[in-house]
This record gives structure tokens, C-alpha cells and sequence, in this order.
């Protein structure tokens, strides 16, 4: 018991110490980190006063010129004087008096300053006409711009130990003629009084007034240095001041036997010189220092007030936690044996969740094995149902090739006999004719029974309307013989390998298989899709010709359809329906073809399935949803291009097939296609053939 006393007083003090500590420490590192933002702040504001200081001592100097160029311009104007001048310059004559003159009215000025010391006038041609006062020594005489208006201040010059400034004022008639000028000889002792005040630098600040005249820096004026000798960085604040009008701060670091510096600097903005000041950062911040020392003891002493006031506060507190944490460690003793409890509980459950993970992860593998079978029997019926379009294709191209190549067999022989026998029926005709009329010339008045006979044949018609018999007939053959010949290359059937062909051939063969579809009757009236050309300059390509004409059936025919449909539902008027077919070569190795239509457009929903097999729109019994499947299959795997479909509802449809000039195809695949012809039974002949 006694032990366990000593203990709890021990924890106590131990308690009480380290919270004292604690709290000493944090109050110590909060006010450092308070400090260090305002001692700089208080270093910028020391640093401001002393380019406050520097501006002061500006403004003083820049108004001492303004005074002195002030008197200086007064003299110069004085009208009785001017007056004076000008009389001295129009004439050689009588010149003593006119200087007699300008000598009383300038004495009045030179004893009105006490300024100004000596003056001297020019005349126009700048010859010195009088001085007064202190004598201006004459390689002084033209250090001023000729002919300018403004007065001008030469740097301080020294004339018996003594400093002054020379002011040169022009002097100009009522007309603006320049009569002469004036140089005003002034006293710099206010110029020194400013540069020799103190105020605000302490025991090390010192001013520099200067130029750089001839590639180096002029000292006039300095405070205490009496050598005049310029340290470097003072020498480039002087020149930062004159040459680039610059102002500002320098600061020189420290070195182990001297204090830093800083050099505050700025121009003459009325003439060109610069105001330099340089002073010891340890005498500038001084009284920043001080501030620092008397915060920091101030800080240190609140600071152990506040640890005896957390003493007193902590000693009885500290009693009732010892007090309290003698029960929590009962407290604790008793948690520990349920926590141990819970551990195992918590075990048994573990080995339970493991458990039905491991189930859990049976039964992902199995959904994800049924997917893949999923997946694989989609794919296998996608390719059930290509390869039953295919077989439906192969059967109807087959039959339609064997039909179309009997068909124009068929017509073709005996079409070619009467086309061949017009001409000749033609000749004949004419040969009669040219009888007839070669007789009425030289019987001009036949039998009776002739002449009843030519009235009831009507002679003179027959001769007319025989010729355009003969003609409609020779129109006739021509047409059916241009039916054949679109039959046979719309077919291709000896054409299933490789070969260069003209893309406009085979569309005109499809419009011309096409043509009684593009006038039809519609609701008791006749309309007209009009065909709208616009064919653009194209090479032989390489195809398979029979197949391209089959994709321009296909894409043809759904048009006309869409147009017929719209016309029915008033979506378009009659006669408005318009197919427009455009070609044109793209890049280096590509043609387009593009076959628009106003048939209404196609919805986004259909847009997106338009080219699946089987898919179709059309009532049952007049679409087999295979032709669109079957025409991207011959441009995209047999002709290496693209096929594209553009729409938008209740507007237009476009279809584009773009198609390279050349194949690449292997030498093995292009020997295959030439071995291939039109077989019936072939399979894959029909499939590639395919066109409705």
C-alpha cells in the first residue's frame, strides 16, 4: 500500500513536469515562428524609411535646381535688359551705352539673390558683352546646348576653394529669335547643407551626390568621406542612377572584419546626376534588433508565468487522475479477458468467411465459364446465320446468273438478225421509193385504175410513214441490243476474276436494268425519279466487276424503294424523288462513289443493324434483309474498301464506297479467282456474286 503511494506521487510529479514542459516548449516555438514573419516585416519597414529618407533628400536637392533655373530664367527676362540686348545686336554704334545699361539692370539682380554670385552675358553670336560679381572662368563658357530654351546646370565646378553651379539661360526675343544667354554663377552651400544632414542615418550613413561623365563616375558632393575614394558597389549605384535612371536597394553581404552594407539609389530627374546613400545593416536594423530582444524577454517571461499557473492548475487535477487510474487499470485487467474472448470469437469467424469466400470464387469461376460458352455459341449462331445467307445468296445468284446469261443469249441471236436486215430493208425501201418517184416524173398522169389505187393506199403517206416505220424499228433493235448488253455486263458472269473496268460502265448497265422502275404509277398518277449525274474523271480500277454491279443493284434498288414508300405516305411530293450519283478519285490509290437519296431517311435504331444479315424493313415476302449484309462483304473483305451509310430522318440517305484503284492482292489468292468461273454450284462464287 505504502509502495504503491509512493508511486502515484511519483507519476504525479512526473505528470505535473512534463505537462510544464511541454507546454513551456510549445510557447516558445509558437512565439519563434510569430517572430520570424514580423522581423522581417520590421526589416522591409527600416528599409522603406531609408529610401523615404533618400527620396526627402531628392525632392530637397531637385529643388534647389528648380530655384536655381527659377532665378536664373528672372534675370533673362528682364524686359529693360532684353530690350538693352537686342539694341546692342542691330547695332555696332553707341554699343557703350546699350552695356552701361545691361550693367545697372543686371547689378539690380545679382544683389536681389544671395544665391547668386556672378553673371555673365552673351550676345547672339555668343561673345561675352559684360560680367558681374564673381568672374566665370571661360573653358566654362560652353558647356550649354545652343539655341535651347530650358535652362541648363553644369556640374558643380570649384573656384577658390570654394563649390558652385553654373546656370545657362538663353535669352529669346518676342519673335522666338535667340538675342543671347545668360551663365549664372550660384553658391551650392544649401546643396551641401542637404547633403550633409544626418537626419535619420545614424553614426555610419553617409550620401554620395555624382555623374558619370566620360565613361567614369564624378563625385560632387559626400557627406563624410573627405577623400572622396568610392567603394565598387557605390561607384555601380552611381552609374545604375545616371546611365540607366534606375532606383533602388543594394544590399552587400558581410565579411568576417566588416559589417554588410546596404546602398540605397536614385536619379536627378530635372538634371542627371544620382543621390546615393550607404549605410551599416547593423545600424539600420538596430532598432529592429532592440524590438526583438524586448519581445523575446517578454515571451520568456509570460512563458514561465504560464508553467507555475499550469502547476497550480495541475496538482489537484493530477491527484484525481492517479485516483482514476488505479480503477481503469482494473477496468483494464477485466476488458483485456473479454477482448481475449472476442479474439477467438473473432478467429472462429474468420475461418467462416474464408469458407464462403473459397465458395464464393467456385461460383465466379462457373459464371464465368458459362459466359464464355454463352459467347461462343452467339458467335457460333452469328456464323450459322452468315453462312445461311450465304447458301440462300448462293442459290438465287446461281439460278439468276444461269437465267440471265440464257435470256440474252436468247434474245441476242435473233435481235442481231433483224438489226442486221434493217439496213438492208432500209436500202430496198429506198431503192423503191426512188422508182416511184423517178416514174410519177415521167408519167405524171398513169392509168386510171393506178391513179384510184395510189388514193386508196394513200401513197403519199406510205412514203412518209414507211420511213419512220423503218427508223422506230432500227430504235428498237438498238434498245433491246443495249438491254442485252447491260445483261450481260451487269451479270459478269465470264468476269469473276480480277480485271480493270470502268466504274461509270457498270453503273449506266445498272440504270438500264433499272429503268422501268424510275417511272412507275403511284396512286393513280405517274411519277418520275430523276437521275441526277455527277461523274468525275476516273482510271481503269481493279475489281471484280460482276460484284460491284451487284453492290450498285443493291444500293439502287433500296432507293428507289425509299423514294416509291415516301411518295406513298406524302412524306415527298410526286416527280420530287431524285438519286444522285457521284464519283470522284480521293487521295492517290481510291474512288468514291456516292449514291444519295430524299426516300425519307433511315432512323438511328436502323442505322445501327443496317448491314446485319437478315435484317430487314420491308413487308414479308418482298425483302430478304441480305443484300446490304452481302454488298459490305464484297467491298470491305473482297475489294479492300469501305462502305458507309449516312442518314438523317425524314431527309436524305447517302451511301459511300470507297474503293483502292489497285488490289494487292497475293499472287496465290489472284491465281485461285482466275481458276474460279461461273459455276452454278459454286458456293462461294454465288455468295460473292450476290445482288438482291
Amino acid at each position: 500500500m505504502n509502495k504503491s503511494s509512493i508511486n502515484s506521487k511519483e507519476l504525479q510529479r512526473l505528470l505535473i513536469f512534463y505537462s510544464v514542459a511541454r507546454i513551456f516548449v510549445i510557447s516558445v516555438l509558437v512565439a519563434i515562428v510569430s517572430i520570424f514573419p514580423l522581423y522581417k516585416q520590421l526589416k522591409r519597414n527600416e528599409e522603406s524609411n531609408l529610401q523615404s529618407a533618400l527620396r526627402t533628400r531628392t525632392l530637397a536637392v531637385e529643388e534647389f535646381i528648380s530655384r536655381a533655373k527659377g532665378i536664373a530664367a528672372q534675370i533673362a527676362s528682364r524686359t529693360q535688359a532684353r530690350l538693352e540686348l537686342e539694341a546692342y545686336n542691330r547695332s555696332l554704334n553707341n554699343r557703350a551705352s546699350n552695356v552701361s545699361k545691361i550693367t545697372r539692370y543686371l547689378n539690380d539682380a545679382l544683389n536681389q539673390s544671395e544665391d547668386v554670385v556672378g553673371i555673365a552675358r552673351f550676345d547672339r553670336d555668343n561673345q561675352l558683352i559684360l560680367q558681374l560679381g564673381l568672374p566665370i572662368p571661360q573653358k566654362f563658357w560652353d558647356f550649354s546646348t545652343q539655341n535651347s530654351q530650358n535652362a541648363q546646370i553644369s556640374n558643380p565646378i570649384s573656384l577658390n576653394n570654394q563649390s558652385y553651379i553654373i546656370v545657362s539661360q538663353a535669352i529669346f526675343n518676342s519673335n522666338q529669335q535667340l538675342q543671347g544667354k545668360d551663365l549664372v554663377l550660384f553658391k551650392t552651400d544649401n546643396l551641401e547643407k542637404i547633403i550633409t544632414d544626418y537626419t535619420e542615418l545614424g553614426q555610419t550613413g553617409e550620401i554620395f551626390l555624382g555623374t558619370f561623365e566620360n565613361q567614369q563616375v564624378k563625385l560632387f558632393l559626400s557627406s563624410r568621406n573627405e577623400t572622396k575614394t568610392l567603394s565598387e558597389p557605390i561607384i555601380k549605384a552611381l552609374e545604375k542612377t545616371v546611365v540607366l535612371q534606375e532606383s533602388g536597394l543594394t544590399f552587400i553581404k558581410p565579411k568576417f572584419w566588416s559589417h554588410g552594407q546596404i546602398i540605397a539609389f536614385e536619379p536627378l530627374s530635372k538634371v542627371n546626376w544620382g543621390l546615393v546613400i550607404n549605410i551599416d545593416r547593423q545600424e539600420l536594423y538596430a532598432s529592429v534588433n532592440r524590438q526583438l530582444i524586448t519581445i523575446a524577454i517578454l515571451i520568456v517571461i509570460l512563458s514561465f508565468l504560464g508553467a507555475g499557473g499550469m502547476v497550480l492548475l495541475l496538482r489537484p487535477l493530477a491527484g484525481q487522475v492517479i485516483i482514476q487510474t488505479d480503477e481503469l487499470e482494473q477496468q483494464l485487467q477485466e476488458k483485456t479477458r473479454t477482448l481475449q474472448e472476442l479474439n477467438y470469437a473473432q478467429e472462429q469467424l474468420l475461418l467462416e468467411v474464408k469458407e464462403r469466400k473459397q465458395a464464393e470464387n467456385s461460383l465466379r469461376k462457373s459464371e464465368a465459364k458459362l459466359r464464355e460458352q454463352k459467347q461462343e455459341l452467339q458467335q457460333t449462331l452469328k456464323e450459322l446465320q452468315q453462312t445461311q445467307a450465304q447458301m440462300i445468296q448462293s442459290e438465287k445468284m446461281s439460278s439468276l446468273g444461269e437465267m440471265l446469261a440464257g435470256v440474252a443469249h436468247e434474245i441476242n441471236n435473233p435481235v442481231n438478225f433483224i438489226h442486221g436486215n434493217i439496213a438492208y430493208a432500209k436500202d430496198y425501201i429506198q431503192d423503191l421509193l426512188n422508182l416511184i418517184q423517178l416514174y410519177e416524173n415521167y408519167y405524171p398522169h398513169p392509168h386510171q385504175e393506178i391513179e384510184a389505187e395510189i388514193e386508196a393506199i394513200e401513197l403519199n403517206f406510205l412514203q412518209e410513214d414507211l420511213k419512220k416505220i423503218i427508223k422506230s424499228m432500227e430504235v428498237g433493235t438498238n434498245r433491246i441490243r443495249e438491254i442485252v448488253k447491260s445483261l450481260r455486263i451487269f451479270s459478269r458472269c465470264d468476269e469473276t476474276e480480277i480485271k480493270k473496268v470502268d466504274l461509270h460502265e457498270g453503273i449506266e448497265s445498272t440504270l438500264m436494268i433499272l429503268q422501268s422502275h424510275l417511272k412507275t404509277k403511284s396512286q393513280s398518277e405517274y411519277s418520275e425519279i430523276q437521275i441526277i449525274k455527277e461523274y468525275g474523271q476516273l482510271p481503269l480500277i481493279d475489281c471484280y466487276p460482276g460484284q460491284l454491279n451487284q453492290v450498285f443493284m443493291n444500293i439502287l434498288s433500296n432507293a428507289i424503294y425509299a423514294i416509291k414508300d415516301a411518295q406513298d405516305s406524302h412524306k415527298i411530293e410526286l416527280n420530287s424523288g431524285y438519286i444522285r450519283i457521284k464519283t470522284q478519285k480521293i487521295l492517290d490509290n481510291s474512288v468514291q462513289i456516292s449514291i444519295t437519296d430524299n426516300g425519307g431517311g433511315i432512323s438511328e435504331e436502323v442505322l445501327s443493324r443496317l448491314f446485319d444479315p437478315f435484317f430487314t424493313t420491308k413487308p414479308v415476302g418482298k425483302g430478304t434483309g441480305l443484300g446490304l449484309s452481302i454488298s459490305y462483304q464484297i467491298i470491305v473483305e473482297k475489294h479492300q474498301g469501305n462502305l458507309e451509310c449516312h442518314s438523317q430522318k425524314e431527309k436524305y440517305t447517302e451511301f459511300m464506297i470507297t474503293i483502292p484503284i489497285n488490289l494487292n492482292y497475293s499472287r496465290e489468292e489472284g491465281t485461285g479467282n482466275r481458276e474460279q468461273r461461273c459455276d452454278p454450284t459454286s458456293v462461294k462464287d454465288a455468295r460473292e456474286r450476290a445482288l438482291l
